[in-house]
């Protein structure tokens, strides 16, 4: 197999996870995989449907057409189903935060790692190999100190800031990554 070329000026970086990094890019992570495109169904429609049963139940007790005991059963039912959605939801976000945690722990405990960076994609090099592909990802983002390439799934590739010589070298990376996904999103405000 023979060996892909450098892209012009970026890498190879070679850095270690810091615990703190990890953290935060875990945390991200499992955040983003725990929305996945469900955010308007898994967290605005319980809301939605719970004002919409207190205030029906609210209409049918205030005009008399139920009973206000009824009224108030209604209500606490409603409430109870709310509950236990929402606590359905954090179960959910805090299982999607574990498994995030474990695989940026592992890719911490391996050991020193070493980014490649190419025409077509992003290499990670070290105890546990791994490569994004520019057509199998959706975003490039610089938050936190990380960069991040978000794949369409699966954990994101990282790059702290702090291994790049210049303060520009960040936000050159991810001008170099954003030109080269398939499908481009919004562009942040100018003077951002």
């Amino acid at each position: 197999m023979s060996e892909r070329p450098a892209a012009p000026g970026f890498g190879p970086y070679a850095f270690e996870l810091t615990e703190d990094e990890a953290r935060v890019a875990a945390a991200r992570a499992g955040l983003r995989g725990a929305l996945a495109g469900r955010l308007t169904s898994a967290h605005f429609a319980p809301l939605a449907a719970f004002v919409l049963a207190i205030s029906f139940t609210a209409i049918l007790a205030l005009t008399g057409l139920v009973s206000r005991r009824f009224g108030e059963v209604a209500l606490l039912l409603a409430i109870a189903a709310f509950m236990a959605q929402r606590l359905t939801t954090l179960r959910r976000f805090a299982a999607a935060r574990r498994a995030s945690v474990s695989e940026f722990e592992a890719m911490r405990d391996a050991g020193p790692l070493v980014v490649s960076v190419d025409e077509t994609g992003l290499g990670l090099g070290g105890a546990a190999p791994a490569r994004w592909n520019f057509v199998d990802c959706l975003e490039a983002e610089d938050a936190g100190g990380l960069i991040y390439l978000w794949p369409r799934s699966g954990p994101p590739a990282i790059v702290p800031t702090r291994v790049f010589a210049s303060a520009e070298g960040p936000a050159r990376l991810v001008e170099f990554l954003r030109a080269r996904l398939p499908r481009r999103l919004a562009l942040p405000p100018a003077g951002r």
